[in-house]
């Protein structure tokens, strides 16, 4: 027998809205104060904020806060992760044609702070990132924003983590709920996937905060 469940009234149930965090934006901001910062924004791009196949008003909705942490890391090294493909890209076999040309383009909000771009062609960005910088294991916390909370910005959070711990180095992966988000749609509850994707990043070992504060 087929069993089916509301995906709305199963968030509702797990009071999405209240996922908890680590500890207080105050507490955050001291694990901050000193450190080697790395600070990346994943996929602000114009084909998942602006128009196009993939396009979502919510994923738009947080560029004001991912300014607010730019703003408070002025001393973090900004990375840039944009999702760049062609018309042959092999992703189009199980996602629509997206980014391409022009939506490739960090959206304007934030384009004007600069910074280190890296174009990936898949979901997960570590091994651009890997390529384009490749002291990560100096850095004592990598931050991370952007979109979609439980696609692009889970598997490189994910597979920061697990390269960090694998030569034992200290650094720690941050996640900033105000910072992240993820797409809507009849089959894909947005704020159910915000949730188990932020509940899986945390039982990995990656700090999930609110905010900075």
């Amino acid at each position: 027998m087929k069993i089916s469940f509301d995906e709305r009234e199963l968030c509702g149930a797990l009071l999405c809205g209240q996922i908890e965090v680590n500890n207080r934006p105050t507490l955050m901001r001291k694990t901050l104060a000193g450190k080697k910062t790395m600070l990346v924004i994943v996929d602000m791009v114009r084909g998942f904020c602006e128009s196009g196949n993939l396009a979502d008003e919510r994923c738009s909705r947080i560029a004001p806060e991912i300014v607010k942490v730019i703003e408070q890391l002025p001393h973090a090294d900004k990375v840039f992760v944009c999702d760049r493909h062609t018309e042959q890209s092999g992703e189009f076999a199980y996602f629509p044609p997206h980014c391409v040309g022009e939506e490739s383009e960090i959206i304007p909000q934030l384009s004007r702070y600069g910074g280190l771009i890296v174009y990936k062609n898949s979901t997960d960005a570590f091994i651009q990132l890997l390529g384009a910088r490749n002291n990560l294991l100096d850095y004592e916390a990598v931050v991370i924003t952007g979109v979609c909370t439980d696609i692009c910005v889970l598997q490189l959070a994910q597979s920061l983590r697990a390269y960090i711990s694998e030569f034992n180095a200290k650094g720690n992966v941050i996640v900033l709920t105000d910072a992240v988000e993820t797409y809507d749609s009849p089959t894909h509850n947005a704020d159910l996937y915000n949730m188990m994707a932020l509940k899986l990043m945390e039982q990995t070992g990656i700090m999930v905060f609110k905010r900075l504060a």
